[in-house]
């Protein structure tokens, strides 16, 4: 049977980034808050002024905007295209990374994991009204806006604005029914295996 975590967006816990020139709002981790070190993380950020990324050393990073105009990554010397709300950008964290805003403040979603332990993927799915979700890996979903209810083997959790669930992988495919109207955001990780 798969485990069913409800994460509320009053307990997320709020950190400063390691550059020291904000702060991030921590949704959740593989290891417990207080280890240094992690498999993958998933945050938000308040980023208002334009300026450098903290480095994640041997680490993929996933950003979107969810909130604002959007914003160019200046990634060791290349510059992106206009990021706008709901498009998930891949870099690497060893990269020389630096935000550009288009027009005032953003918020932004991440997602950062080790590439050597985790397979990892983000998309937004706009739902309006009833959508089937049947996967074997572990998920995280996020509520960027609006509200749903998620059911899954008669239980039924209802998702608010940054909210977030957790579900833990059974030994069967996870089949969840989710309904409502909002953006979810939907992590997929795959675990992988230890290399001796």
């Amino acid at each position: 049977m798969s485990r069913l975590a409800f994460l509320p967006a009053a307990g997320h816990r709020r950190m400063p980034w390691r550059n020291g020139l904000g702060s991030t709002l921590e949704i959740a981790r593989d290891t417990a808050t207080t280890a240094t070190d992690f498999g993958w993380r998933v945050s938000l950020a308040d980023v208002t002024q334009s300026g450098a990324f903290s480095p994640f050393a041997g680490m993929r990073r996933i950003i979107s905007v969810i909130e604002g105009t959007g914003m160019r990554l200046h990634v060791d010397g290349e510059i992106t295209a206009p990021l706008g709300c709901w498009q998930a950008f891949v870099f690497s964290g060893d990269a020389q990374v630096s935000c550009e805003l288009l027009d005032g403040p953003i918020r932004d979603f991440n997602l950062i994991y080790r590439a050597d332990r985790y397979a990892a993927e983000l998309d937004w799915v706009a739902i309006d009204g009833a959508w089937e979700l049947d996967d074997s890996r572990a998920l995280l979903l996020f509520c960027a806006g609006g509200s749903l209810e998620v059911r899954h083997e008669g239980t039924r959790l209802g998702l608010e604005p940054l909210d977030a669930l957790h579900v833990s992988p059974g030994p069967s495919p996870t089949r969840l029914t989710i309904q409502g109207k909002a953006q979810l955001g939907v992590i997929r990780l795959n675990a992988l295996a230890l290399q001796p």
